[in-house]
């Protein structure tokens, strides 16, 4: 017998009693999740968090949470699902906190509890939140270039005149550093990289793929080599004065020198403090502004402060400026920085799109102009200078179609199909209503879809869920026209590629990117997990029939409550996570189960971290979005 949601059921009259049970939830939304993990106890109990799937983010605020351990916790919040919006407390409903025996049992799960997490609490901080691949890659780049920059200032003072460090070489290493940041984000960088790590790696040994996985953390080099940047620059503002100062008088030019080189200070330091974590996720529109904004104005003026140093030793030197301009290394670096910093607005282009919207909450855009691979995003965007929204794709031909059709059954038709279909009486009989059940009874008895008007055609789809002001504009008035800037780029799910069988869990609006690879690599032994509200009615049949097709035992959650008195379902993900790939799935055909390799998580940044944290600490190779653009 289910057991009833405690915040339905009658709050006990004794007091000791009443003291022991868990406060109700204040105002939060529908679709939560139970993803613990101890990661975040440390959090303030209050703290705004923005709401964010590839690129969509929308203040709220979070209510207090139990402790880590504490079974059943109460941190509810909307956050945990993609592209639900926060309830006013008028709005708020009752919401199922257990965890739902029913649900695992239904679908051949292990009812027991999870394994504890590995070591204690210090380590497993230092291990996996802490001591993450990113921030690692991060302490590499940094303390490398710190290291070197102590070993030369140490060597200037000591040493003798010869050996001294200059400005001029403070200036290569600043460069040298930028344009490290700048090629590491360049797109045709990007995917390079998951071609060799993400791609070419999948017949290598499990700790190979595991570790070459980690390619999405690449981002430790952009942060690491900008944070450097700044610092080799303060060097060099401080061995630019003293030697200007040494030399005594003060030039008209080397007071554009000054001028030139403090304000370049002043942007860089400016980009780095909008850059930190928590300022980026409160302020994420102004965030990519000022990352933009004055990055270009950075580069104009370190132009400008190239042709003033190169021309002030020219002056007493006998050397000609271009001559010297030539044969500096920060004017070929910062050639490439301009370009790459270009390059990606050369491929700005408005694209002519069909809009099929799906449900209130929900509209599918089709693109005709290229292909696409599984794990990519496109940008999108209407104002490109003031913001664009990375999505994922799902290419065609294998696109979910627009409708399916099957000898003898009752879903839609295609048009082109539809005179073969005969009624069997005089009128036609009533189809009865889709059911995820029956879907998924659907896609048992049909597993392979017939051909789609879509086969063979180039072009691929985007799905766009409400997530925030743009997207649900974009929801209400679907566009005939948008921008799209620079080339698809890979992301972490194509790292799903590598692993069989591959747990994928997704929340919400999360699953359109996972849609690429259901539909271009349906064979591929992936187990799917998603909770969401309202599947069926957000995003439609054949966005079910495309996860059915793959996986059969799919568990697929309706977290309103699917018509059960209102009540919100709460799934614990990691628990859900673990259970699934201890499952796993048949391989190859006749070898039975084989235990999921990895699991890719596809969610907001709250989710992610929690439930890729809670997996990894007990040894379940995890992966989810860093989130750090």
């Amino acid at each position: 017998m289910r057991p009833t949601p405690i915040y339905n059921q009658q709050r006990p009259s004794n007091p000791r009693l009443e003291a022991s049970l868990p406060p109700p939830p204040t105002a939060l939304g529908d679709d939560v999740s139970d993803c613990e993990s101890d990661c975040s106890d440390d959090e303030s109990d209050t703290q705004p968090l923005r709401n964010s799937f590839l690129g969509v983010r929308t203040s709220i605020v979070r209510a207090p949470r139990d402790v880590e351990e504490a079974g059943a916790s109460v941190n509810s919040s909307s956050d945990t699902l993609s592209g639900t919006p926060p309830l006013s407390a008028k709005e708020f409903k009752p919401q199922a906190v257990v965890s739902e025996p029913d649900l695992f049992e239904s679908h051949g799960l292990d009812t027991s509890p999870l394994p504890p997490k590995k070591g204690p609490r210090f380590y497993r901080y230092l291990r996996w939140n802490f001591g993450s691949v990113y921030r690692r890659i991060f302490c590499l780049v940094y303390l490398g270039n710190i290291i070197a920059l102590a070993v030369l200032i140490a060597r200037h003072f000591i040493s003798e005149q010869q050996f001294k460090l200059t400005y001029q070489q403070a200036s290569i290493a600043v460069t040298a550093n930028i344009l490290a940041a700048m090629l590491v984000r360049n797109e045709h960088v990007v995917n390079s990289m998951f071609w060799v790590f993400g791609t070419w790696t999948k017949n290598l040994p499990l700790w190979i793929r595991t570790l070459s996985a980690k390619v999405y953390s690449y981002g430790g080099i952009h942060s690491g080599g900008a944070v450097a940047a700044t610092c080799w620059y303060i060097a060099f503002l401080v061995l630019l004065t003293m030697d200007f100062q040494s030399a005594g008088s003060l030039s008209v030019l080397r007071s554009y020198i000054y001028f030139v080189s403090y304000f370049i200070l002043f942007l860089l330091v400016s980009m780095l403090v909008s850059a930190h974590p928590h300022l980026r996720r409160i302020m994420h529109n102004w965030f990519e502004g000022i990352h933009r904004f004055m990055g270009w104005l950075a580069i104009l003026l370190f132009w400008g402060q190239v042709m003033l140093l190169t021309a002030e030793p020219t002056q007493s030197s006998g050397i000609s400026f271009g001559k010297a301009l030539l044969v500096s290394p920060s004017f070929w670096m910062l050639v490439v920085i301009t370009l790459l910093v270009i390059y990606p607005w050369t491929r700005l282009r408005l694209r002519e799109v069909e809009a099929e919207v799906l449900s209130q909450h929900c509209v599918k855009l089709n693109f005709k102009y290229r292909n696409v691979h599984y794990g990519q995003a496109i940008r999108l965007t209407d104002a490109p200078l003031k913001e664009t929204h990375a999505f994922g794709v799902i290419p065609f031909p294998t696109a979910p179609p627009a409708a399916s059709h099957c000898p003898g059954c009752t879903c839609h038709t295609y048009p082109n199909l539809a005179s073969e279909k005969s009624p069997t009486n005089d009128t036609e009989k009533e189809t009865k209503p889709d059911t995820i059940a029956s879907i998924r009874a659907h896609c048992l008895t049909h597993p392979t879809p017939p051909p789609t008007p879509q086969t063979s055609s180039r072009g691929f789809s985007v799905l766009v869920s409400n997530a925030g002001d743009w997207t649900s504009q974009l929801i209400r008035k679907p566009p005939t026209q948008i921008y799209t800037r620079g080339t698809p780029q890979f992301g972490v799910l194509r790292c799903a590629g590598l692993f069989a069988p591959c747990v994928v869990v997704a929340t919400g609006s999360g699953i359109a990117p996972c849609l690429s690879l259901f539909v271009q690599a349906p064979t591929h032994p992936v187990r799917i997990v998603w909770a969401t509200r309202e599947p069926l009615g957000t995003y439609g049949r054949e966005v079910l029939e495309a996860v059915f097709r793959v996986d059969p035992e799919a568990v697929v959650i309706d977290t309103s409550g699917g018509g059960k008195g209102g009540e919100a379902v709460r799934p614990d993900l990691v628990r859900l996570a673990w259970r699934v790939g201890e499952q796993g799935r048949e391989v190859v055909r006749g070898e039975g189960r084989r235990r999921a390799e990895a699991v890719v998580v596809i969610s907001n940044q709250r989710v992610t971290r929690k439930v890729v944290y809670g997996l990894e600490s007990r040894g379940m190779p995890a992966y989810g979005a860093i989130f750090d653009s």
